[in-house]
């Protein structure tokens, strides 16, 4: 089972997105940082970070999935999409099709502190304004984020 938590923010006519993949033990299999020239409302910014999570995961042939959001409205929407008629509903009912790939697929709601590294990442990603992926071996930067989380 992989879980990747993952985060996006909206800054000026950018969207930043991050994503974290850790194996059932906790440890850092890799991940990806980066941005897109659109400016976008944060719903809209966390599903673009589920369409980018779809695609490292199938690259990287994990089946078993557990993906975690601080953002509990999508988190809803995405729990409860046959029922949503809304424009994002019907976007989220899209991106579902596209799970048909993995064994087993969950989307779950993760407390804000439980996503420290993918935010903290998300933030890494805005000061320097880049586009990374990262497996095992990554930046020291990136270490940092990863120690501090598992002390506190």
């Amino acid at each position: 089972m992989v879980k990747i938590n993952f985060d996006a923010s909206v800054f000026g006519k950018k969207t930043y997105y991050e994503l974290v993949a850790r194996d059932a033990d906790g440890f850092i299999l890799g991940g990806r940082m980066g941005f897109v020239e659109r400016e976008m409302q944060i719903e809209w910014a966390k599903m673009l970070a589920i369409e980018k999570r779809i695609k490292v995961a199938r690259s990287n042939n994990w089946n078993y999935l557990e993906l975690k959001s601080d953002c509990a409205s999508l988190v809803n929407c995405f729990n409860n999409k046959d029922y949503d008629l809304t424009t994002l509903g019907h976007h989220m009912r899209e991106i579902y099709r596209r799970f048909n790939f993995f064994n087993f697929f969950k989307l779950c709601w993760a407390p804000r502190c439980c996503n420290s590294v993918a935010d903290n990442l998300c933030k890494w990603a805005k000061t320097n304004n880049c586009i990374k992926n990262f497996r095992m071996d990554y930046l020291v930067e990136i270490h940092n984020f990863v120690l501090n989380d598992a002390i506190n």
